[in-house]
């Protein structure tokens, strides 16, 4: 089964006075941790930014391809759908660029269950997390025809396929602390992913 890994880098930042793809931790931006991690994988990465976004440098001797979100400031779906179209894989493994922590097993684990599915996502706390999550090129249809009709919540899409919802005693056992899923939105967040990344030397 052919499997890509999409990043959505086009997070504005607002509360963070910056591009989130830009912003640092532990001398190295996000974007450039997110390829980090996901070039472990050893798929081809594909970057989704918005038009006119400039990126941070990052290794280009990694398999990346840089596209530009096709339906710019309509929030992630659009920038899942950018990313799936683009790559033209069975799956893509989608994470936003602002979460530091990606637990490569966990997304490994992830990327093994979405031949019977059409989405793959974590469920915990009563909490789904769809930008930490695998979907199949099956869904392209559903999300123009959700487009089509100006819907953009990733929700409508999990009404609409076959999801496998990752349970907390599947994830507990590669990522207990759940910090796959920290993301990055304000200042204090970044803080306190500074005394993480301290704490595990990561």
């Amino acid at each position: 089964m052919n499997n890509n890994l999409v990043i959505l880098a086009g997070g504005k930042g607002s509360r963070l006075g910056r591009e989130k793809a830009w912003v640092k931790l532990n001398g190295q931006t996000l974007l450039e941790r997110s390829i980090d991690k996901l070039g472990l994988l050893g798929k081809k990465i594909i970057i989704v930014r918005a038009p006119g976004q400039k990126l941070p440098p990052f290794d280009i001797t990694k398999d990346i391809e840089i596209i530009t979100d096709v339906y710019p400031g309509k929030g992630p779906l659009v920038g899942i759908y950018s990313g799936l179209v683009a790559g033209g894989a069975d799956t893509s493994f989608v994470i936003a660029c602002d979460m530091p922590f990606v637990n490569v097993d966990l997304a490994r684990y992830m990327i093994s269950l979405g031949s019977d599915f059409d989405v793959v996502v974590p469920e915990y706390n009563n909490f789904l997390e769809p930008l930490h999550a695998v979907y199949s090129g099956r869904c392209v249809d559903v999300i123009r025809d959700l487009i089509s009709s100006e819907e953009y919540k990733v929700d409508r899409l999990l009404d609409s396929v076959k999801v496998r919802y990752v349970k907390e005693d599947e994830l507990s056992r590669f990522d207990p602390e759940r910090l796959s899923f920290f993301n990055i939105n304000k200042l204090q967040d970044l803080q306190k992913a500074e005394e993480i990344a301290y704490r595990l030397k990561n």
